[in-house]
């Protein structure tokens, strides 16, 4: 009997030599019928149903190893392995602890752990698995860099380049590090450092496509898009189905004014990846910015899949788990819940459109705002009623995120938003009044953004600018600037020269009271802007090259609000010449010099 064991061996092994896979299958099955079949035997026979792609043959036999030998460690690597290939997590899971059990010094069975825990976005458990697997082997510098991986999911971008410091100390021949190290030192704002491993990188292996394009992105952050441009061709080039680079080069291009360009970059990398979340987003900005609304609006709704989303939607998981309004629900007398997502500037702008809204579907609109915002919605668009966003959410049908109001009302055309003030405050009878006794011009002022915001670096400028308007005798200066950058008053000893009543700006409802009093307001690209515009304020906003997609590429007039006067940045960066069209401009204005 064990000759002919032998003998069907042979004819296997000589069968999968000759790539006859059926051939081997047949003579390894024969074996397992005489129950002659060992651990071992039954694990190459799983590999050879792998590889016909005869999944759940590979899964009955990798369970038959383990019930005859659970002490066989191959058929939990590759028994788990498989289940993980196949999205089974859990299974594969179970498999690799149980494995854990029968060998709980076998390291790379606990780094498989922690991959597994990765897949099923569990990240602690993920970290732990890992660090199980480097305390028994020390010199296991993939867990170490597995480590650095999550860290760097979870935006630790500092710990995560000294972990993948220490993989490389632990092997320095992990020459792949190098590229991801650079990457978290580039997220980290260490640029020149992350130059520099890129670098390394790249001269270890001219041939890693990754490296290339993690260096492209430095230089994107560094503004210097046209080399960032050549480093993603150049990835492309190494690895033509590298969808991350034709990613990248998209935000390159797009950085550089060259939508059109950086629209067909973005749809090559969603046809290689079509689940591809940040390509998907970043190409409706593309769209929105040329006023290709239907697609742009469209695409937007990926926003909802981006990993910054996650912690919003569990935040308010009672407002998700109802039906979201389509453009093709029946909600004819219900309530629909619109509903604050992002930014102040967000609600401000789309607000809007809750009469349209409310027109299509005949619906009752509850808006549960952002505490800032409810005062000032009140009694305005049409809502039916304002609710605070930290108090109970009240009982409703649908459920509408704010920024999606165009995408559900089919807003197609610039022409579709209306450049009309929307909202109106009563500022008669308020204490909040400013000085009108002594005839200057009354201007508003701000200047920075928050720091949470997209391009937050590009928006702002430095209060140093408006010096020759704060020093200047001939305007009544009122900082509408709150939060973190209120302290630049100070440090440039503006306290004197600046009226600043922003203390009472406990919500939006105080700043518009005054805002709609100023002759003017000069803002940087913040939610300022959207309220000025909103009420119909004189509003000058400055703005970086090629800012947020709401503003379009150039020209300036917003077709968002038809207050405001757009002026932009020549070069890219550069504040000066912005500045020096400010000054002209209220020269001629106000009829005054400076």
């Amino acid at each position: 009997m064990e000759d002919k064991k032998q003998q069907l061996l042979k004819v296997a092994q000589a069968a999968f030599n000759n790539q006859d896979i059926p051939k081997a299958i047949e003579c390894l099955i024969k074996i397992v019928q005489q129950k002659q079949a060992d651990a071992r035997i039954l694990c190459n026979l799983a590999r050879l149903f792998v590889q016909q792609k005869q999944f759940q043959n590979a899964v009955n036999m990798y369970q038959d190893a383990l019930k005859l030998d659970a002490t066989f460690i191959h058929t939990y690597h590759e028994f788990g392995n498989l289940l993980k290939n196949l999205k089974k997590y859990d299974e594969a899971l179970n498999v690799f602890v149980m494995g854990v059990r029968q060998h709980p010094k076998d390291f790379h069975l606990h780094n498989q752990i922690g991959m597994v825990y990765e897949l099923l976005n569990q990240n602690t458990h993920a970290i732990e698995a890992y660090k199980n697997a480097v305390r028994i082997n020390p010199k296991f510098a993939k867990a170490v860099n597995n480590i650095a991986v999550v860290l760097y999911k979870q935006q630790r971008y500092n710990e995560s380049a000294q972990m993948f410091e220490l993989a490389l100390q632990v092997d320095p021949n992990y020459v792949e590090v190098y590229s991801n190290l650079g990457a978290a030192l580039n997220k980290s704002k260490q640029y020149d450092k992350a130059i520099k491993m890129l670098e390394i990188a790249i001269a270890k292996l001219p041939k890693s496509a990754g490296a290339y394009t993690n260096l492209g992105n430095v230089y994107n952050k560094l503004y210097e898009y046209k080399k960032a441009q050549k480093l993603h061709e150049k990835s492309i080039e190494l690895d033509p189905k590298g969808s991350n680079a034709y990613a990248n080069l998209g935000c390159a291009l797009k950085n550089q004014g060259l939508m059109k360009q950086s629209i067909k970059r973005y749809e090559q990398a969603i046809a290689l990846d079509p689940n591809f979340v940040n390509a998907h987003f970043d190409l409706s900005t593309a769209f929105l910015t040329i006023g290709a609304f239907e697609q742009g609006f469209k695409e937007y709704e990926w926003r909802f899949k981006k990993e910054e989303m996650h912690s919003h939607i569990v935040k308010y998981k009672e407002i998700f788990s109802k039906p979201m309004l389509s453009q093709y629900s029946d909600a004819k007398n219900k309530i629909v819940l619109v509903h604050s997502e992002q930014g102040f500037g967000d609600s401000l702008m789309f607000v809007r459109f809750i009469p349209q809204l409310k027109k299509k579907f005949e619906c009752r609109v509850i808006f549960k705002a952002r505490d800032e915002l409810v005062e000032l919605f009140k009694n305005n668009c049409s809502i039916d009623e304002v609710v605070y966003r930290s108090q109970p959410t009240p009982e409703f049908d649908f459920h509408l995120p704010v920024m999606s109001l165009a995408y559900v009302l089919n807003i197609k055309t610039r022409e579709m938003c209306h450049n009309n003030p929307y909202l109106k405050i009563n500022v008669l009878n308020h204490q909040l009044k400013i000085n009108k006794k002594n005839k200057k011009p009354n201007i508003g002022i701000c200047w920075s953004a928050s720091t949470t915001g997209e391009s937050y670096e590009g928006k702002v400028f430095d209060l140093n600018y408006f010096e020759p308007l704060i020093r200047s005798n001939k305007f009544n200066i009122y900082s509408l600037q709150v939060g973190e950058g209120k302290e630049d008053i100070k440090k440039y000893h503006f306290k004197d020269s600046i009226i600043d009543v922003t203390d009472v700006f406990v919500d939006f409802e105080k700043t518009a009271i005054l805002v709609k009093q100023l002759d003017l307001v000069i803002t940087s690209d913040t939610s300022v802007a959207h309220l000025c515009g909103a009420l119909g304020v004189n509003t000058w906003t400055l703005l970086q090259k090629y800012p947020d997609w709401r503003w379009g590429n150039k020209g300036e007039i917003s077709y968002w609000y038809g207050s405001m006067k757009l002026i932009r940045q020549k070069i890219n960066q550069n504040w000066d010449s912005v500045f020096q069209s400010v000054y002209d401009r209220i020269q001629r204005e106000f009829k005054l010099k400076l």
